[in-house]
């Protein structure tokens, strides 16, 4: 019991209202309860344990098993357990917690948890701030002292709030944000990006997970800059995190061959094409299949002129059939009944909510089924007589 107590005793320094410090006798009944269970002499079986305890599926428990084989006993696992329900997560949270990170289950509560949970508390974190912590970067808590790092961190991302929806998902998943060297990558990244006009909110804009450039080799960012100022976008424009972000998904053998795609299909020269990058460098993330139907779409049927598509790159980035299309169809439809002057540009460019409301909802009564046609038209339902 007195060792039980020494181990949470970090969190009892805290407000008695907390319910880390409200649980605390709980916790202390049920550890011991798991201490008596794990002796009565029936084998323990992990995968067991995994999808009765834990709550994990079956496919969960095959994978996360391979690194728990050498647990004897649902002692630690059980405590880990405790302690992650008096910190605020539901059942629920815990199996994914597990699912994600199985290797959490050996952490020790007296000497890691418990301290890393206490620093965070004195870092100002509230519970239910450290509970989403641990449930969207549990290798992170469970390997370093995050605590340290987040001072460094939350101040970069303005809130901890920014931060928490950086670390959520994409190549970042996990807390390798946490996790990566602050001094020999973090901040000479930092810098480079600093120099080039960037700050980690700007990162977070491009639409992919920008917080890579954080994290990457200080090496490998330098060459990525360089190859965004290759394709004419200066650094401190506002297309530079753009360029930035494409040349990390886009090689440049990928890159070379859509600019003589956008070349052929636009029927202008390389300057022209550079002028259309240099304005959207994200329309070369798109693949060449993608930008040879949705140009010729532009102009074929729309009827659009090539340095008119040049001068309004955006247009190539649109999805063709969730937007290019329906939309076409739907301005086709009230011009014919003589109802809409508006150009093409204008009506793609309108948001998703402006466009229903300005072109959809405007004409229910003198175009009733104008709503069904568009939304069969997104589905990629579009009558013959309607095919553009």
């Amino acid at each position: 019991m007195l060792r039980l107590q020494n181990r949470l005793f970090p969190l009892l320094r805290h407000d008695s209202a907390s319910p880390l410090h409200a649980s605390t006798l709980t916790t202390l009944h049920r550890h011991l309860s798991a201490a008596a269970s794990s002796s009565d002499g029936s084998p323990f079986s992990v995968e067991d344990y995994l999808t009765t305890t834990c709550g994990l599926t079956r496919a969960q428990t095959l994978k996360a098993s391979r690194f728990l084989s050498h647990l004897k006993s649902p002692s630690n696992p059980d405590a880990v357990r405790d302690f992650l329900s008096d910190v605020g997560l539901s059942s629920s949270d815990i199996a994914s917690v597990v699912a994600a990170d199985p290797r959490f289950l050996c952490s020790s509560v007296d000497e890691t948890l418990a301290p890393r949970v206490a620093k965070l508390l004195d870092l100002g974190l509230s519970p239910s701030n450290i509970a989403r912590l641990i449930l969207i970067a549990a290798p992170a808590v469970r390997s370093c002292d995050v605590a340290s790092r987040l001072q460094f961190w939350i101040p970069l991302f303005g809130s901890f709030d920014d931060f928490i929806q950086a670390v959520s998902g994409g190549a970042l998943g996990g807390g390798a944000l946490l996790r990566r060297d602050i001094d020999m990558v973090v901040k000479p990244n930092v810098e480079l990006l600093l120099k080039c006009g960037l700050t980690v909110r700007d990162l977070a804009k491009t639409g992919l997970s920008g917080t890579w450039a954080l994290v990457c080799k200080p090496d490998k960012l330098k060459e990525l800059v360089a190859r965004a100022e290759e394709l004419g976008v200066q650094r401190g424009s506002g297309q530079f995190m753009y360029a930035l972000a494409t040349v990390s998904c886009v090689n440049r053998e990928k890159i070379a061959a859509r600019m003589e795609l956008l070349k052929k299909t636009l029927g202008c020269s390389d300057g022209v094409v550079q002028i259309a990058i240099v304005r959207h460098p994200s329309i070369l993330r798109a693949s060449e299949d993608n930008l040879r139907s949705t140009v010729e779409f532009l102009v074929t049927k729309v009827g659009l002129e090539p340095e008119y598509i040049v001068r309004r790159p955006a247009l190539i980035s649109y999805s063709l059939n969730a937007r290019l299309v329906p939309r076409y169809i739907v301005m086709k439809i009230l011009q014919g009944k003589g109802l809409l002057s508006s150009d093409y540009c204008s009506i793609v460019v309108a948001k998703e909510t402006y466009f229903v409301s300005r072109f959809i909802d405007h004409y229910k009564e003198s175009v009733p089924e104008l709503a069904d046609v568009y939304a069969a038209a997104r589905a990629g339902k579009i009558p013959s007589h309607l095919q553009p």
